[in-house]
């Protein structure tokens, strides 16, 4: 029963982990792209983007793009999450250092993440800006954020029973 309770505890921690990545990223990504002078449409514009790089440019055709963009957005946050956690369970100390554990999470997940873009056949060099821009929000506002989340819900009392 235990070990049950503790594999539940787990998936609550990865999925909640996720969703909050996913929406603390998005937040920072959309505020640089509102600073930067874009529009709502353009700054939005990433969501029909992220459906593409899977289904293929002739989905922007598609109405429901942007919905399946947030879905694929949240999904890979989500698994992106859950792997931290099954990273926790062989190398707990990471819960004690959430920052330095999640800032180097963020950064194994950026370079991953351009892997995706490369076989995909979507990876563009990025100017020094942007660079700066995605290894920011994917070290600080991703992977400190999936770390901070997995920390406190996995560390609390009730998890380690």
């Amino acid at each position: 029963m235990a070990r049950t309770l503790a594999l539940r505890d787990q998936l609550l921690a990865g999925l909640a982990a996720g969703i909050a990545g996913g929406i603390v990223i998005d937040a920072f990504l959309l505020a640089m792209a509102f600073a930067g002078g874009a529009t709502p449409a353009q700054a939005l514009g990433m969501y029909p983007w992220i459906a593409s790089v899977v289904f293929g440019h002739a989905i922007l055709a598609n109405p429901a793009a942007p919905a399946l963009g947030v879905l694929l957005h949240f999904g890979v946050s989500i698994f992106w999450a859950l792997g931290y956690v099954y990273l926790v369970r062989s190398q707990p100390q990471l819960l004690t250092r959430p920052y330095l554990s999640g800032a180097g999470f963020g950064l194994v997940v950026y370079c991953f993440m351009q892997i995706m873009l490369i076989t995909a056949g979507e990876y563009h060099r990025p100017s020094p800006q942007a660079l700066g821009i995605g290894l920011v929000a994917h070290i600080v506002f991703f992977g400190m954020s999936v770390a901070l989340v997995v920390s406190r819900l996995l560390r609390r009392p009730s998890a380690a029973a």
